[in-house]
């Protein structure tokens, strides 16, 4: 059991599981129609929290951290370009 505890896809899926809860806790109450900018806020603290999760599946389950340099840097700007776009365009609406 100690080994399994101690693998890094079980921690990495435990810091998931926490990643989720707090993206929960943010949105809960917080919809609407229109974006204020206390929900863009809110919203870009998720979209943050997303691109974490994001990394953490690229790279522990998708075993991105032994990949070549040049495939690694490929998917993490991705990952920073996807989260730059939606990020802009919560506050753009707002």
């Amino acid at each position: 059991m100690k080994e399994l505890v101690r693998q890094r896809a079980t921690v990495s899926f435990a810091m998931l599981l926490v990643a989720t809860l707090v993206a929960f806790w943010l949105t809960v109450g917080h919809g609407g129609t229109v974006l204020s900018e206390g929900q863009a806020l809110i919203w870009t603290e998720v979209i943050v929290l997303a691109f974490v999760k994001v990394r953490w599946v690229l790279l522990d389950f998708m075993e991105l951290r032994s990949a070549p340099i040049g495939l690694r840097l490929l998917y993490e700007s991705w990952g920073v370009g996807v989260a730059a776009v939606l990020i802009a365009f919560a506050w753009l609406v707002a």
